[in-house]
């Protein structure tokens, strides 16, 4: 009894498992037989499986689910890019004159104040060219007092030969009278003379009292010729005095319109001589605006020209240009807050406003602006650029024109009507829903 109990095959029924493993695809020859009293497989079990990392994992789903659903619901209400940069008012400083720099005053990055001497250019070809305009002014001037000297003198010329023909004038006048008189001492003794002479023939009177009336008769005749010729010859002084009166006249015209003429050269040397004296004062450059010096491009002893860039200075308030795309335009409104963070100082937000959009997309205003009429036509989305201030711009960090931000504009703000006041852009037009739209396309 004991044998059987103790027979392999009953060993083999009692103890499964040494049955071998008759499963499909199962080779008998790799397992290994076990000991009924086989300690426990101690086998660690993948990271993945276990009970910390799966707690982990749930709690890391909930938090990105959290994240994601706000930042949807942040990026709904806010538009941002990162084509944006910091802009500013820049002055370009270029001579007015042409020359060798005498003299530079400031450096690179300078803080200058308006009214700074910044550079000089060589004034000695300028003031000669002054010089030389100022001795043409003296002379000019000093022909006008000759030529005002010989009008005065014309003019006492005139005084005098006007007396003298009021003189002349007079002498025609009493020669006149004198001839009157003469004539008519004449006609008297000429009818006395004929009296006698008939008186004569009667033996009225003597021979000798005839002759005298005769006698007398013709030396009235004589006189009254004689104060004929006298009053030919006032007259004709009167008309050479007339004659002298017009050419001291003519002579005076003359000084006076050389005068005129005298005039008109001084001006004229003025002009010469105060356009020398401002291009003298171009030599010297002074500082417009309150700013820093930037881009100096000029050395000591360098040729400069006319309207050559030597350097910036950049002065005022700075602002952000955001060339948004059109598509993130619908909502955006003048005066909405704006978060900007300036890539030189990351983490850092400074604050401003939207104050105004560019009434055009950047390429519309480029040089060469595209050509949408000809060739195959590809819809590409537009940037228009958008002006953004801040809001008291800060003392303690270094902005400067060019840099790069990205801001983020919060459109869901409706904007203030004293910011829509203030802005320096008309109002946003109001898109109507027409429904003429929703039968556009295929139906």
């Amino acid at each position: 009894m004991a044998d059987n109990l103790t027979s392999p095959a009953r060993r083999q029924v009692a103890d499964p498992s040494d049955a071998p493993d008759r499963r499909v695809g199962h080779d008998p020859r790799r397992v290994q037989p076990q000991a009924k009293d086989a300690p426990a497989d101690t086998t660690e079990k993948p990271i993945y499986r276990r009970t910390w990392f799966l707690i982990l994992a749930a709690v890391g789903l909930v938090l990105l689910l959290i994240w994601g659903v706000r930042y949807y619901l942040y990026a709904s209400d806010h538009e941002t890019t990162d084509d944006a940069f910091v802009e500013g008012n820049a002055v370009r400083v270029s001579p007015r004159a042409a020359g060798q720099v005498l003299k530079v005053y400031v450096r690179d990055n300078q803080l200058v104040k308006k009214g700074t001497l910044l550079l000089e250019i060589d004034p000695r070809d300028y003031q000669a060219q002054l010089a030389q305009a100022e001795a043409t002014v003296t002379s000019a001037r000093a022909q006008r007092n000759t030529a005002q000297q010989a009008s005065a003198s014309r003019h006492s010329v005139i005084a005098q030969q006007q007396a003298q023909l009021a003189a002349a004038e007079a002498s025609v006048a009493q020669a006149q009278a004198q001839a009157r008189a003469a004539h008519a001492q004449a006609a008297n003794d000429a009818r006395n003379e004929q009296r006698y002479a008939e008186l004569y023939k009667t033996d009225a009177v003597s021979r000798q009292r005839y002759d005298q009336a005769l006698t007398t008769a013709r030396a009235s005749a004589d006189q009254a010729a004689a104060a004929d010729q006298r009053t030919q010859a006032a007259r004709a002084q009167a008309s050479q005095a007339t004659a002298v009166v017009a050419q001291a006249r003519n002579d005076y015209r003359q000084s006076t319109e050389q005068i005129s003429v005298s005039d008109a050269q001084i001006a004229q040397a003025q002009a010469a001589a105060d356009q020398a004296r401002l291009q003298l004062s171009y030599t010297k450059l002074y500082a417009t605006e309150t700013g820093r010096v930037t881009g100096k491009a000029v050395d000591e002893g360098q040729t400069v020209a006319v309207g050559q860039q030597l350097l910036l200075i950049t002065y005022g308030q700075l602002w952000v240009t955001a060339n948004f795309k059109e598509t993130q335009l619908t909502h955006m409104r003048v005066g909405q807050p704006v978060l900007l963070e300036v890539d030189t100082y990351p983490g850092k937000q400074f604050q401003g406003l939207v104050e105004s959009f560019q009434r055009g997309t950047g390429a519309r205003f480029s040089l060469l602006p595209a050509e949408n009429a000809t060739g195959n036509y590809v819809k590409v989305v537009q940037r228009i650029p958008v002006k953004i201030v801040f809001n008291g711009q800060p003392d303690l960090h270094l902005l400067a024109p060019g840099m790069s931000v990205t801001p983020e504009v919060d459109i869901t703000v409706a904007p203030t009507q004293q910011a829509a006041d203030t802005s320096h852009v008309e109002a946003s037009p109001q898109v109507v829903d027409h429904a003429a739209r929703h039968r556009v396309g295929p139906k």
